[in-house]
């Protein structure tokens, strides 16, 4: 009875939500590689430096030069470690400027309809592009997806555990199509999946519902995480500068201190004079790995670092909602963890049409016509 209580809800409950579902499912493979597919699309924009140049730009000089094409405020600015690669700035109404950081000469706006599309993707995922209690909707359907994952191992759970029922439900089968072809891809890839698939969900739950962000930093503050370091101790950051410093000086030391970088983030990019100290985000891996990403307060007067900060220095709740951030993209594992997003994805959208089609041949199966009787 229990069982069939299950099958029944699992079942109206992946109806109703089937549409919604495949959108999330396809807008999340398409966000999977986002980063990696905008910094390919630009990679013509080279920002080799010019014959007997050295040294970097001002983030002030580069912003003046940016105002050609944008005099929007900027937010921050980025320097790629690639040399090759030019810097990005970054302003407040979304676009992003190219700009050769050794030169200063603006290469554009990069893939901007890439980008403008990818946000537009983004709008979709989590809201349907502005449709009336379109998050609500996202939300309500996320939730449901969690219920029939859960139902689902339930459903699955075979009552005999012999290897001759099993393989139906943990092998691929190619050879048979149809009801018996939709029934064993439901099941295996449903069982394969479930656990990237539930990761993904439930993190967009934390992400979307504030009461279950409130509950999930509180578990795990307590159950999961160590509790936050105090903040190490300044490292020093090599020979006093015994005149003005530069704007180069401070990316040198940032550099020093993390040899391994992967980009250097001016989040206040305003000039240093004007400032007493200055505060970068170095970047060890991609920007949503949030455990490889520290923080450096540099004073300008000096190049003295004031504060060095990174994951275990910061709030459990800050790390908390990190790990669902990072959990709902993948990239908390990195470009396997996205692949893994990617593949998830792609199974959740045959999960709901093995789904609807079991259910279509449940309600609307063809009858067989009956016999008419023999006539003499």
């Amino acid at each position: 009875m229990i069982r069939k209580a299950f099958f029944w809800t699992h079942l109206v409950i992946g109806i109703l939500t089937g549409i919604v579902v495949v959108l999330l499912c396809l807008t999340g493979a398409i966000l999977a590689f986002e980063k990696q597919t905008v910094d390919w699309a630009e990679r013509d924009s080279r920002a080799l430096p010019p014959a007997g140049v050295t040294t970097l730009l001002s983030p002030d000089v580069l912003i003046a030069n940016a105002r050609q094409v944008e005099k929007d405020k900027a937010v921050n600015v980025e320097w790629p470690a690639d040399p090759r690669m030019p810097v990005r700035i970054r302003y407040a109404s979304q676009p992003f400027v190219m700009i050769n950081g050794w030169s200063g000469e603006v290469l554009g706006r990069g893939a901007a309809s890439l980008r403008a599309f990818f946000r537009w993707i983004t709008q979709l995922h989590v809201g349907l592009v502005g449709m009336v209690a379109g998050y609500w909707i996202v939300d309500v359907s996320n939730a449901c997806f969690v219920f029939l994952m859960v139902s689902g191992l339930y459903l699955w759970w075979p009552r005999h555990w012999r290897w001759k029922a099993l393989r139906s439900s943990l092998v691929m089968r190619f050879d048979v199509g149809g009801k018996a072809r939709d029934w064993n891809w439901h099941n295996v890839l449903g069982f394969w999946f479930l656990l990237p698939l539930l990761i993904i969900a439930a993190s967009g739950l934390v992400l979307s519902f504030k009461p279950v962000d409130q509950w999930w930093r509180s578990f795990a503050s307590h159950h999961l995480l160590a509790a936050a370091q105090p903040a190490a101790p300044a490292a020093a950051a090599g020979p006093a500068i015994n005149r003005p410093v530069v704007w180069n000086d401070l990316m040198t030391i940032a550099k020093q201190q993390f040899p391994g970088w992967h980009a250097i983030i001016f989040t206040n990019p305003k000039p240093i004079d004007q400032q007493r100290t200055v505060g970068l985000i170095v970047n060890l891996g991609l920007p949503a790995e949030r455990t490889k990403s520290h923080t450096l307060v540099l004073e300008t007067a000096s190049g003295r670092i004031v504060k060095a900060s990174g994951w275990a220095n910061d709030e459990q709740g800050n790390r908390a909602r990190a790990l669902a951030r990072c959990g709902h993209t993948g990239e908390i594992l990195g470009f396997w963890g996205q692949a893994l997003a990617l593949l998830a994805c792609l199974a959740g959208l045959v999960l709901v049409y093995t789904g609807c089609a079991l259910s279509w041949r449940r309600f609307f199966r063809a009858r067989k016509p009956i016999p008419k009787p023999a006539t003499s």
